[in-house]
């Protein structure tokens, strides 16, 4: 994220995650246009300044949603993915973060995946899924092929990630994404990864 809140007091991390959690129901509720600092911060009893505290903005406070979801995934497939080659890593990583944006809602895909969002470039903010890949990629660059590095197919994953959830959310939804994205991602890790059973 855009601050550094690893030193956050209890108190802290409840504020934050209230005003997480109050954005996270309207937007559910109402969707996104509804979800305003100011009404965050009058629903969940919170100051402005509590809010600017934690986030520059509104994008960077959905972008956080990303920072929890990868707590939850490595929480959740860790022994998976220490079992898994290189290939499966990338597969199951991209599965969880297509799965969890879908999960979230057309009209916040539509909202927050645009080119005025600066949350979403993990070149300008902190991106949980982009780091996760890259130190995977870094740690089995072994299984990557000749011609290719870690760092660059890192960032092809993010922009392959984030351009299927793209389309899908100018096509209002009109296809199964996950479908799509398994396919795509398949065709793509198995042009720059070797897989065991070459």
């Amino acid at each position: 994220m855009g601050r550094d809140n690893t030193e956050l007091t209890e108190n802290g991390k409840k504020t934050r995650d209230l005003i997480f959690q109050t954005a996270v129901r309207i937007l559910k509720e109402e969707g996104y246009d509804k979800v305003t600092v100011r009404r965050i911060c009058k629903e969940s009893n919170t100051s402005n300044g509590s809010f600017y505290h934690f986030f520059k903005n509104k994008d960077e406070l959905m972008a956080y949603y990303y920072t929890r979801s990868a707590d939850d995934f490595l929480a959740g497939q860790e022994e998976t993915m220490k079992n898994a080659d290189l290939y499966h890593q990338m597969l199951i990583c991209y599965r969880w973060y297509i799965r969890y944006t879908a999960d979230f809602g057309l009209d916040f895909c539509i909202n927050f995946f645009n080119s005025n969002n600066r949350a979403i470039d993990p070149m300008y903010m902190y991106n949980a899924f982009y780091e996760i890949s890259k130190k995977c990629l870094h740690e089995k660059a072994g299984e990557i092929r000749e011609g290719y590095e870690a760092d660059q197919i890192a960032k092809e994953l993010c922009i392959l990630a984030k351009g299927i959830i793209f389309d899908w959310s100018s096509s209002r939804g009109s296809y199964d994404i996950e479908e799509v994205a398994e396919r795509m991602f398949s065709i793509y890790l198995n042009g720059v990864i070797r897989r065991a059973d070459e």
